[in-house]
């Protein structure tokens, strides 16, 4: 219950008690017949008071004192603090003498400045991937649990030998990079019954040998910046630049001036957001599975937020935003559909549909042009703007006129570009001028 109600129940229940009060006054100058009458109504209405005040007291009580953890760690599905609690004590009450039961706890490092640059939504799909790929890890020879804050634990019933295998483990699967972070762990153990002889004292003495062990040289502070993690991953993608094909599209459409700067702008940026998805996600050959698949889909919004907030590019952070979406509305992140997606985001997506069929991938081969071109018609009215396909199909009507620069791959690195450089080149209307890869 909010506060709100809470309050709006203590209003009734003062306002009922009142109105019983005054009742049993009344009744008081009446007579003894409407005396006694009164008091049995004053009394009746007192009670409700009483039982609602009993209520809003519980009920506040609850709201403001800790309630302990759930069984299940809403964000990451594993077991929480609650569950580990308990798990601690019942393996306490049996005997400990031939069978070693070790806590540990394994403390995040990197999430705080991952949270800072990329927003909370996506700092918790971070934490429910790293989740997912401990419980893989572990299978069924040890038990994960989500403990507070960047911490997780694992309770471990064997050797020493498997306790030393599955801390391996559990500490590859905590660690996680992409272009733009990296997240390490460190682990602290307790051994229950020789080192720790309750539930509290296992988590708390795990919990602080983990932040003892800490690797101060990966503290939050010292990772790079992130516009060095944009440069790095070099704004564009492999294949046809979907800059330029982009910039033709929107000129037959009579977009000219600064908002033709924008929409290459946004062509260049649309997947900026990718540095903040783990590189087994983007490396993945083949179709990605529903949770992987939702944390590609949080791109945009990452992307949205750096240019936003690094670069104040409010409005071409808006369009890479919108860069996603379909027009039936079956897009993401917010389900735009038809005219309601800015025209530059339509564009863009035509143009990147494109660009990434006609580009080699792990897991297929390109599609040559003409195929690509037929795709695009069979999901016009669908995925995109009939009117942008129908520009896309007149600009390039032959594949003499896709003759534009094919973009080197994305890994391949401009150590000589400084940070940053780039985004503003593009923010200050520039261009990207010359680089090394061109």
């Amino acid at each position: 219950m909010g506060p709100s109600r809470r309050l709006h129940r203590a209003s009734v229940a003062t306002a009922v008690t009142l109105v019983g009060a005054a009742t049993i006054a009344i009744g008081a100058f009446e007579g003894l017949g409407a005396w006694i009458g009164a008091l049995l109504v004053g009394g009746l209405l007192g009670g409700i008071a009483t039982l609602s005040a009993i209520g809003i007291v519980a009920s506040s009580a609850g709201a403001l004192s800790p309630s302990r953890e759930a069984s299940v760690d809403p964000v990451t599905g594993l077991n929480g603090l609650h569950k580990l609690e308990d798990d601690l004590e019942s393996a306490l009450a049996r005997p400990l003498r031939d069978s070693r039961v070790a806590l540990y706890a394994f403390v995040l490092d990197g999430l705080k400045s991952y949270n800072d640059s990329y927003g909370e939504s996506s700092g918790d799909a971070m934490l429910a991937w790293l989740g997912r790929k401990l419980r893989d890890g572990l299978e069924d020879r040890a038990t994960a649990y989500r403990l507070r804050g960047a911490a997780f634990g694992v309770l471990v019933s064997g050797s020493e030998s498997l306790a030393a295998e599955l801390r391996c483990v559990a500490s590859h699967a905590l660690t996680e990079s992409g272009e733009g972070f990296t997240i390490t762990c460190t682990a602290g153990e307790a051994v229950l019954g020789s080192e720790a002889h309750s539930a509290q004292d296992a988590i708390e003495l795990a919990t602080r040998r983990a932040h003892g062990r800490r690797n101060a040289a990966r503290d939050d502070a010292d990772l790079p910046p992130i516009e060095e993690s944009i440069d790095a991953w070099r704004l564009v993608a492999p294949g046809y630049d979907v800059a330029a094909l982009a910039a033709r599209i929107g000129r037959r459409l009579g977009i000219s001036g600064d908002e033709l700067h924008d929409l290459e702008t946004v062509a260049h940026l649309r997947d900026v957001g990718n540095i903040a998805i783990p590189r087994a996600v983007l490396t993945r050959s083949g179709g990605l599975p529903g949770h992987e698949w939702e944390f590609i889909r949080l791109h945009t919004t990452i992307g949205e937020r750096l240019l936003a907030t690094n670069f104040e590019m409010e409005h071409v952070a808006r369009l890479v935003r919108s860069s996603h979406e379909r027009w039936d509305g079956s897009g993401y992140p917010d389900g735009l559909a038809g005219e309601t997606i800015p025209l530059a985001s339509r564009i863009v997506f035509v143009c990147s549909a494109f660009a990434d069929m006609t580009t080699a991938r792990p897991h297929r081969v390109a599609r040559d042009v003409p195929e690509a071109l037929k795709e695009l018609e069979r999901g016009t009215g669908t995925q995109f703007d009939p009117e942008v396909v129908e520009a896309f199909r007149s600009e390039f009507s032959s594949p003499e006129d896709l003759e534009v620069s094919l973009m080197p791959p994305a890994w391949e690195r401009a150590p000589e570009v400084s940070s940053g450089r780039e985004v503003q080149a593009m923010r200050n209307g520039r261009g990207l001028g010359p680089t090394a890869h061109s």
